[in-house]
């Protein structure tokens, strides 16, 4: 597995889409479809991918209402293969401005492969009345 990276955000509600690490402003019920890509080579694998969006401080700070797992299957090869992911994480909890977004791979073979973490990236606001 070779460079998880978020490719871009966007709000399915609003229908608008921002390359990674410009700002997207959503509202709670929204959802947000991270697009990922990745390159895979090695037999076939059933991985995870945890997508959450929270506060980076020495680690990343989230919570059950701010992210999404999304089942990730890799074909064998060997060859590197180039894969995009859409994740959709619902957008619940709690307002507020400058969230950051990360994503990782788990259940492979080593440790998780993480992403860069996207800083200051999500504004939620409050509900449409």
């Amino acid at each position: 597995m070779y460079g998880l990276r978020i490719n871009s955000i966007e709000s399915l509600l609003q229908g608008i889409s921002v390359p990674a690490g410009e700002k997207l402003t959503v509202m709670v019920g929204d959802v947000v479809r991270v697009h990922l890509g990745v390159d895979y080579r090695g037999p076939a694998i059933d991985g995870e991918i945890h997508v959450s969006y929270g506060r980076q401080d020495t680690w990343f700070n989230e919570d059950g209402n701010k992210q999404s797992d999304t089942p990730a299957p890799f074909d064998q090869s060997i060859d590197w293969q180039p894969y995009e992911i859409a994740c959709d994480v619902p957008i619940g909890g709690s307002t507020g401005s400058g969230y950051d977004l990360y994503a990782k791979i788990m259940g492979v073979p080593g440790p998780d492969i993480s992403s860069p973490v996207l800083l200051n990236v999500l504004d939620v606001l409050g509900v449409a009345e």
